[in-house]
């Protein structure tokens, strides 16, 4: 069998986003006949332990659950910084966890030490995958791919912080691919004359069937609604539109009050607590933000909608969440308060409802719409119909046959 080096920031115990993709992909390689040897960021030992059937070495900081809580375990794995960072570090049980552009160079480092020993070990490595952001691993793979004559798949998922990377990888002459054709398109603008459309690859987001459960339809008299808000990117004055949206709602719908709770996901939620209370209605969420991607999927599976919530931050209108394809193919109702952008489109391109992020009242009549619906059994789930086009199986398929078109020796 053919192994390849995955080199991530973003693998699971990760939530960052990329972490999803990245998993998928390694996960589904071996049935064609590929064994992933994989070089992730920080390892989590205690509760909630995902087991992957291939090597799975880590760069990052070896964290203990028991050690942090909650709120501690969940800034580390979105990749976020503390409230108060103290010297570009952030310290947590006593362990010295390095963020932002330290942070990339310890991994890079101690990653760069792994990856040598394992192409001295295993000569049948025979190309590279490399995932940014962060660059630290596309920064890895192009010195190796140079010491070692490997070709590499340079996965890039969101936009580079600085010119002088993103040039030197999307004009390397290396297999480069994108998420999305938009994103694809803004290369294409931006690189007119220098990038060409056959130098970037199209390798879409999508569900794995395997872990997506659906959930069986029907409404109990006591039920209560059960909305999942993702939110990312939402600062200022498009998540003050949201809470301000979901206060006038609670307050003016009087079975709302009593039959609507939610909860929170996404590198977003961390603040949520402080908008609850400044505007009185932290009793609302019954359900405290997951801190593992099993704990994620499965409160996704029970909520009755999800709904992303995404501000006007960088990249905002490429911006379309992994956890959507997942509650797509669990078919629940999926969402969105969003600004004219990608994942608008694609929210109803699945049949879900979306509104505009800047007008509170057209929110608040989105919320007690969806109320209503979900309260007379109307509540539409994505169409089974509308799914096969997102089956990240399909997705590997068309990985493997790039490979083989672009790199026939390999």
């Amino acid at each position: 069998m053919k192994k390849i080096l995955f080199l991530s920031m973003n693998f699971p115990p990760m939530m960052t986003e990329g972490s999803s993709r990245v998993m998928k992909l390694a996960s589904f390689l071996p049935a064609h006949g590929w064994e992933p040897v994989v070089i992730g960021n920080h390892s989590l030992a205690g509760e909630r332990i995902e087991e992957f059937p291939f090597e799975l070495l880590y760069a990052g900081t070896g964290l203990q659950r028991k050690e942090m809580n909650d709120e501690q375990l969940f800034r580390i794995l979105h990749g976020l910084a503390e409230k108060k960072p103290a010297f570009g570090t952030r310290k947590s049980g006593g362990v010295h966890i390095p963020q932002g552009r330290e942070g990339e160079e310890f991994w890079r480092s101690n990653a760069a030490s792994l990856a040598g020993k394992l192409l001295q070990d295993n000569p049948d490595i025979e190309m590279i995958y490399a995932q940014s952001p962060p660059f630290a691993p596309q920064q890895l793979a192009l010195e190796l791919s140079l010491a070692h004559n490997l070709p590499v798949m340079f996965d890039c998922t969101g936009f580079f912080p600085v010119q002088k990377q993103e040039m030197s990888v999307l004009l390397s002459g290396q297999y480069v691919t994108v998420p999305s054709r938009a994103v694809k398109e803004h290369y294409l603008r931006k690189y007119k004359g220098k990038l060409g459309h056959d130098d970037v690859s199209i390798l879409p987001n999508g569900y794995d069937s395997g872990t997506c459960r659906t959930k069986a339809p029907g409404l109990r008299d006591d039920a209560s609604m059960l909305c999942v808000f993702h939110i990312e990117g939402a600062q200022g004055k498009g998540i003050k539109n949201f809470f301000l949206a979901l206060r006038a709602f609670l307050e003016s719908h009087e079975a709302a009050k009593r039959r609507f709770s939610c909860t929170f996901i996404g590198s977003g939620a961390v603040d949520v607590d402080r908008y609850l209370k400044k505007h009185g209605i932290e009793g609302l969420v019954r359900l405290s933000s997951p801190c593992s991607r099993t704990e994620e999927l499965d409160l996704c599976m029970r909520a009755d909608m999800y709904c992303i919530v995404l501000g006007r931050e960088d990249w905002y209108e490429y911006i379309v969440p992994e956890r959507l394809y997942d509650c797509m193919a669990m078919q629940r109702a999926v969402a969105g308060i969003v600004p004219d952008s990608q994942a608008k489109q694609v929210l109803e391109e699945a049949g879900g409802r979306t509104v505009l992020t800047d007008h509170t009242p057209h929110i608040i009549d989105f919320l007690m719409d969806s109320f209503d619906l979900w309260r007379t059994g109307q509540l539409r789930a994505v169409d089974p119909e509308r799914l096969d086009q997102h089956d990240f199986r399909r997705v590997t398929q068309v990985f493997l046959r790039e490979i083989v078109a672009r790199f026939p020796s390999v």
